[in-house]
């Protein structure tokens, strides 16, 4: 089962980036147009802060199966001098918990912001903090933290 969720996992990391980059251009847009943040408006982005909670769901539950973490946490004072040991025990999932927050936090509160032209500026601003996050956060095949392929076979 491990395998099958960290391949979902990571195949579903497309979706989310995708549609975190699609609502950056798309609140950018807006906002140079100065339009007027719609109750659709903030459907959409609600849809995009769910696709972010299926990847989190996700991630929880390797989180509990990932070989690295059970090793991270069972030996804690030497994992943290191993650097793909400490990066999947701890880094990767404290930012990517941190994201999540945050796009839950910034969506519900964009909510206040329905009938303004604030609405798309405040998202933007605060989806390109996440994307900063994630972007960082992820073990690309290019990462300098920790390698991982972009694309997995089953």
């Amino acid at each position: 089962m491990y395998a099958y969720l960290l391949i979902t996992h990571s195949y579903l990391r497309w979706l989310v980036l995708i549609s975190l980059v699609f609502g950056l251009i798309f609140s950018f847009i807006k906002h140079k147009k100065r339009k007027i943040y719609t109750q659709n408006d903030y459907q959409l982005f609600n849809g995009i802060k769910n696709i972010f909670n299926l990847q989190f769901l996700l991630g929880i539950l390797l989180l509990f199966q990932s070989p690295f973490v059970q090793t991270f946490w069972k030996q804690i004072s030497v994992a943290v001098k191993w650097r793909e040991v400490r990066f999947f025990g701890l880094e990767h999932p404290f930012m990517m918990i941190l994201s999540v927050v945050l796009i839950n936090f910034f969506v519900h509160k964009s909510k206040t912001k329905i009938n303004t032209q604030q609405g798309f500026k405040y998202l933007f601003i605060r989806l390109l903090i996440i994307f900063v996050l994630i972007f960082l956060s992820i073990p690309w095949s290019f990462s300098p933290f920790t390698s991982r392929p972009d694309f997995r076979l089953f």
